[in-house]
């Protein structure tokens, strides 16, 4: 799905991007050589880098 049709960015870009270890939607677009230009998708971006970012923590049971 298309998140930001300025720079035609995609979910799957910004999740990469967090995967990579960007912390946030600005972090996000400057790995792809983009900026926010209406900043419509602002919003939906930062929840998105978040969502992924949380997905990635594992917690080690065995360790506690």
């Amino acid at each position: 799905m298309i998140i930001c049709s300025c720079n035609v960015i995609r979910e799957h870009d910004i999740r990469a991007a967090a995967r990579r270890g960007c912390r946030d939607a600005n972090a996000a677009y400057a790995s792809m050589g983009c900026n926010f230009d209406c900043a419509s998708c602002e919003d939906l971006a930062e929840f998105l880098v978040e969502d992924e970012r949380e997905n990635m923590i594992t917690v080690d049971k065995s360790a506690a």
